[in-house]
């Protein structure tokens, strides 16, 4: 059975008219795998019985079908280079990870910025934000991805803070076709 914060999450994807997400450590779970969603539930403290990391993998997959829908919600992920080069399931599991990323970043609804280690430190560093737009901005949400579950977070000063942390972000990571230059050298590496 899946936890109530998971189906809150999926809840909010649904409804939403916008997602932002920011990634230090991981691929966005709406821009994963199935290795590398698998891989990433493996390592989770305490352990998950095989049954409950592959009815996770499948709750991830289900959510990732409201970027194909008839009219697709707009994504915007910003990726720090981290997350790109951890090798989640090996070698040639990062590289399906990567072109599959690759492919989903070239879709018109679906913007990837990276943030190079170039960069050095931004605003934001080292959080893993995920901001759900609402039909008004009363009806935003901000998930944060914490070792216990996701946190959530709609008080408006909250809001307001990660929106502009998101926007600023955005600023100092590499335009989308930057970006998918960066990630393709990744692959070339691999």
């Amino acid at each position: 059975m899946l936890p109530p914060a998971l189906l809150n999450i999926a809840e909010l994807e649904h409804h939403a008219t916008a997602l932002r997400s920011a990634n230090t450590a991981h691929i966005p779970g709406l821009l994963q795998t199935t290795d590398h969603a698998r891989e990433i539930f493996r390592q989770v403290v305490p352990e998950f019985s095989r049954s409950d990391i592959e009815l996770r993998v499948s709750h991830r997959l289900q959510r990732q079908a409201l970027l194909d829908r008839n009219d697709p919600i707009p994504f915007s992920a910003v990726i720090h280079e981290a997350a790109l080069r951890v090798p989640v399931g090996g070698p040639s599991a990062a590289k399906r990870q990567l072109e599959h990323l690759l492919e989903q970043s070239e879709r018109e609804h679906i913007t990837v910025q990276v943030i190079p280690f170039a960069i050095g430190a931004y605003p934001g560093s080292g959080q893993n934000i995920h901001y759900a737009s609402g039909l008004m901005p009363q009806l935003d949400t901000v998930s944060l991805d914490q070792s216990h579950g996701p946190v959530l977070l709609d008080a408006e000063a909250q809001l307001e803070m990660y929106r502009i942390l998101l926007d600023r972000m955005e600023r100092v990571a590499l335009e989308p076709s930057k970006s998918r230059d960066f990630i393709r050298d990744l692959i070339h590496d691999l």
